[in-house]
């Protein structure tokens, strides 16, 4: 297909669209919304926009779903939000306008993952256009902040079980289009971002023992972290190794570290910004409690010891569970046999499936693009992705939703 061909399409058309709204996670994505609305209902779905406010920013998910009310349905899901990209150097293009070189599509969200959900759009609409006759419900979900720990769709959750009491049974799989280069995940790690910060007493540095060193105790945290690291190291099962080759335990990572005013002033404060990442079988919940608990007696009881006012805390807590789905079912077999690849391996990072998989939806992960290209600048997708996955989500909803 030519340059020419691939931007006459209804396809491009979508994704450009989508691809100029800009829905970094800090923003509203309520521009993206109403048109997610009206294209959808104009294809004949009904439509139900669940409204939030996040710290003030005005946010909405959106839940569309078309066929009969009947059990075994198949729910298609995807982000509206995309990372930032003010600021990140290397960009050659405006990354709200989508733009090919004939090989490859540019712009944010290409790769993660706007461009899934236009091919999920546009393939749904040739769908119902050639049979008006679901067997089985098809249901979107499209949310918003998954970039930020999929806050989005850890409040969605909440109400989706009394939504499917009033609508139709809920669906038993889910495909969730993160970029995989059409690597079909039956499994993900869970995801959790938070702070820790020691409150010290400042004071004059030449007179140190007047004071408590905020930083000097951020080392004593830093060190049991890596030690609780190190015990996670030891259980890993055969089956994480096998779905996580590249890192099979529970992880931390120290992401950014500040504290002080000045070099001869005792800092009376240390902020550490820290993720996990949680294998399948380990919760957030669980790793941090053991975390929280040995900061307490091995350093903020010392701390209380020269003064109540001396804290170890933590703040900023997000998190999403990790997700492992049957290698083996019905939707497995389906995707295994559209892209033609085995069900083998799951993913290193997060998505929202997590949250999905949480209250009984068996999710799998796998879209266009390449994670290498998520949130990086120039961040595309090889053009034959960009025309083959409308064709493969055609393939999937006819056989799952049409087919007896």
């Amino acid at each position: 297909m030519s340059t020419h061909d691939i931007q006459s399409s209804e396809l491009w058309e979508v994704s450009r669209r989508l691809i100029n709204f800009d829905t970094v996670s800090a923003h509203s994505n309520l521009e993206a919304v109403e048109y997610l609305e009206d294209y959808l209902k104009e294809i004949g779905f009904t439509v139900k926009v669940i409204a939030d406010d996040v710290d003030g920013v005005k946010k909405a998910s959106v839940l569309a779903w078309f066929g009969p009310s009947q059990p075994g349905g198949l729910m298609i899901s995807g982000h509206i939000d995309v990372v930032p990209f003010e600021g990140q150097p290397g960009w050659k293009t405006d990354p709200l306008v989508m733009e090919t070189d004939g090989k490859r599509i540019y712009g944010r969200g290409t790769a993660d993952m706007k461009i899934f959900i236009a091919q999920a759009l546009v393939a749904a609409k040739q769908v119902v256009q050639q049979h008006q006759d679901f067997k089985r419900p098809l249901l979107f979900v499209f949310t918003y902040d998954e970039e930020v720990a999929g806050q989005g769709s850890g409040r969605l959750i909440k109400m989706l079980p009394q939504f499917f009491e009033e609508t139709f049974p809920m669906p038993e799989m889910a495909l969730i289009g993160e970029p995989t280069d059409f690597e079909i995940y039956s499994a993900h790690k869970g995801y959790a971002t938070f702070d820790l910060v020691v409150r010290g007493i400042g004071g004059h540095s030449s007179v140190p023992k007047k004071g408590m060193n905020a930083i000097e105790k951020m080392g004593d945290v830093i060190r049991i972290i890596t030690e609780i690291d190190r015990e996670l190291e030891q259980r890993i099962t055969p089956e994480n190794t096998q779905l996580f080759p590249e890192c099979p335990p529970s992880a931390f990572n120290f992401g950014i570290i500040g504290g002080g005013l000045a070099a001869n002033m005792i800092a009376d404060t240390c902020r550490l910004k820290m993720s996990l990442r949680v294998s399948p079988g380990d919760t957030s919940e669980e790793i941090l409690g053991t975390m929280k608990d040995r900061i307490e007696r091995e350093v903020t009881r010392k701390m209380r010891e020269f003064s109540p006012e001396c804290a170890v805390t933590i703040e900023n807590l997000h998190a999403t569970p990790p997700m492992k789905s049957p290698q083996q079912s019905p939707l497995s077999a389906l995707l295994s046999r559209v892209f033609n690849k085995p069900v083998e391996h799951g993913a290193p990072y997060g998505t929202d499936a997590g949250n999905f998989q949480h209250i009984g939806i068996n999710s799998y992960v796998c879209g266009p693009g390449a994670l290498e290209q998520a949130h990086q600048p120039n961040e595309s997708i090889p053009v034959e992705h960009f025309l083959s996955g409308q064709e493969k989500v055609e393939q999937i909803i006819a056989d799952w939703c049409v087919q007896d």
